[in-house]
């Protein structure tokens, strides 16, 4: 129970994942279309350029395109959402996610603009968050360094798995999964660098 009430932002998140997928299932299956998808509110950048659908950018984050894609996701947010929400407490914990989940697309989005890059892809998936969560990881390692270190590197294998599958598998976007860790990393930066002089000052 303990431990439920530490992580309810990252309970809160899963939760919301498991019914838009219940909904999005309900509307056009187990498996949804790049098409089901913008009508669900995935992330083109084309409809936020003209249309200016900027809630996709939030949006996006909560829709699977499949059963195997919202539990490999869901599992991995459970893991290192607690662990990370345990340690930064739910202020500073939904800060890097928010950041998170903005720059997985806001990034992306601001290539499109500059060269056109992506302009009919369809994305959508916490896993830009989960990559986010990674980023701050990767911060705590640099910055509060000690057994963050040590949990870094025992990450590394996983990291590193994540990149190569965004890699070599189509369907699964690099530049995203790039940009929310990105995201992760500077948001959690910035917080202990604000926190740390914070302390020095008081």
């Amino acid at each position: 129970m303990e431990k439920y009430k530490n992580s309810k932002v990252t309970h809160s998140l899963i939760l919301i994942c498991i019914a838009v997928y219940v909904i999005s299932t309900l509307l056009y299956g187990l498996t949804m279309s790049a098409y089901d998808a913008i009508e669900f509110l995935g992330y083109n950048p084309l409809l936020v350029a003209i249309e200016h659908d900027y809630y996709r950018f939030i949006t996006s984050n909560f829709i699977h395109f499949g059963i195997f894609h919202i539990v490999v996701n869901c599992y991995s947010l459970y893991n290192i959402g607690t662990f990370v929400e345990g340690i930064l407490g739910v202020k500073d914990y939904s800060f890097v996610v928010v950041c998170s989940m903005i720059s997985t697309t806001l990034l992306p989005y601001l290539l499109f603009l500059i060269n056109g890059f992506g302009y009919n892809s369809v994305s959508g998936g916490i896993s830009g968050v989960i990559c986010g969560l990674l980023g701050c990881i990767v911060a705590f390692a640099l910055v509060v360094k000690g057994e963050f270190q040590d949990v870094l590197k025992s990450l590394m294998p996983s990291i590193i798995l994540m990149l190569v599958m965004s890699i070599s598998l189509s369907d699964i976007s690099l530049s995203g999964h790039l940009s929310g860790m990105f995201g992760g990393f500077v948001s959690s930066y910035l917080l202990l660098k604000y926190r740390t002089k914070k302390r020095i000052i008081n």
